[in-house]
């Protein structure tokens, strides 16, 4: 998907015109997971939340969730957001496009994202994270313009910023649910004028709150040399590599998920300061277990690129419309379980969300099987795409129609 660059300029060496399975597989499993993350929420179980006096199927979800699916799904949405992002500038490049114009497409790109996001937090889930990966774009785009060598030192600073940022952020929100309760981080409702105040109130929190809270920049950045070493381009190609941050990620950030996980279900049970560095050691790892499934699904996809199956293909023809289909799961599974709409939130425990959110993910696969059976594309991808390229391409087009004039 991304052209090869050269390592010391990054200038673009040679396109890669044909669309690579290992990318849009990784983002339609991660839409899944995805989807049973933000489930948790709306059943009263979300991260850092203690379950021990819940059923026991509601406490292995629990454990499911922090070990596996809890700052795990958005890391390794975050690296490909990072890697899309990477591809987008090297195709352009490779196309002619002067540095001034890709600025304005970052710029654009992440301005819509920042209104597309702020539009779901106000009318579904006030914790999305399109706004902050429109935030991500501004903060970050211009190292896409940079060498290697910018975009590794950027990594290493974000790196450090966050040591010190989320552990602060965590035991934050332990002290925050230690002395208010649960309810302090519960979703606003529907039903009142306090409730839509509160959703507007919070809509420019929202992320900035996650990008010093979660390591959300040092995840786009290392999807941008993800890219430029065109590690999802050709999976065989860097098996070996693939392979080693597969098992190294996962395995680091699923035994250090531990303490915060048998914290939540009553096994530890340490006072609030070190129930906050559980949880920033579980969120840090994140990092590592984000870039280990991107590289899971990667290598999948090399067995998966030979005998492509139709379940193989709906995943794929998601992941390339994942805007369109993050915002249909996100819908669904709100209506499904917010308290005030169709309410099986109150009904179905940890565990119930979780099948909840397999379900609808299922019907956004049929959907996505639909549209790749017409050659459609998503309609929100395509409005993106024409708020991003609209302007640009009907002004390339005047200046073509005046010089043949």
């Amino acid at each position: 998907m991304s052209a090869p660059t050269d390592g010391s300029t990054g200038s673009v060496i040679a396109p890669r015109a044909a669309r690579k399975l290992a990318p849009d597989l990784a983002r339609g499993v991660m839409l899944l997971l995805i989807a049973m993350a933000y489930a948790g929420v709306y059943s009263g179980v979300g991260f850092g939340v203690d379950v021990s006096g819940e059923p026991v199927q509601d406490r292995i979800a629990a454990l499911f969730t922090t070990l596996f699916l809890d700052n795990r799904s958005f890391p390794m949405f975050a690296i490909l957001f990072g890697y899309g992002m990477a591809w987008m500038v090297s195709r352009q490049r490779a196309k002619g496009t002067s540095d001034q114009e890709v600025r304005g497409l970052l710029r654009r790109r992440g301005f819509f994202l920042l209104l597309f996001g702020a539009v779901h937090a106000f009318l579904v889930f006030p914790g999305e994270i399109l706004t902050s990966y429109g935030l991500a774009a501004l903060v970050t785009g211009w190292l896409l313009l940079r060498s290697d060598k910018a975009i590794v030192r950027a990594a290493v600073v974000f790196a450090v910023f966050y040591a010190i940022t989320v552990p602060v952020a965590m035991v934050g929100m332990s002290v925050g649910s230690a002395t208010q309760g649960p309810e302090a981080f519960a979703l606003p409702g529907y039903l009142t004028v306090e409730d839509w105040i509160g959703r507007v109130v919070g809509l420019p929190f929202g992320p900035v709150f996650i990008a010093f809270a979660y390591p959300l920049l040092l995840l786009v950045v290392l999807g941008y040399r993800a890219s430029r070493a065109g590690l999802l381009d050709d999976p065989a190609a860097h098996k070996g590599l693939l392979t080693k941050i597969a098992v190294i990620g996962i395995g680091v950030s699923v035994l250090s998920a531990v303490p915060s996980a048998l914290t939540a279900v009553g096994v530890l049970s340490p006072d609030v300061i070190t129930e906050g560095l559980y949880m920033a050691l579980q969120v840090l790892t994140g990092v590592l277990g984000g870039a280990g499934y991107a590289a899971l699904f990667a290598l999948w996809s090399i067995r998966l690129d030979r005998t492509q199956g139709p379940l193989t293909m709906s995943v794929a023809a998601m992941g390339k419309r994942s805007l369109t289909f993050y915002l249909l799961n996100s819908v669904l599974v709100a209506v499904a379980l917010h308290t005030q709409l169709v309410g099986l939130g109150d009904a179905v425990g940890a565990a119930g969300a979780l099948v909840v959110a397999a379900l609808a993910w299922s019907v956004s696969l049929l959907v996505a099987a639909f549209l790749e059976s017409r050659d459609r594309p998503g309609p929100l991808d395509q409005l993106m795409r024409h708020c991003v390229y609209g302007g640009r391409r009907a002004r390339r087009l005047a200046v073509e129609k005046g010089a043949s004039s």
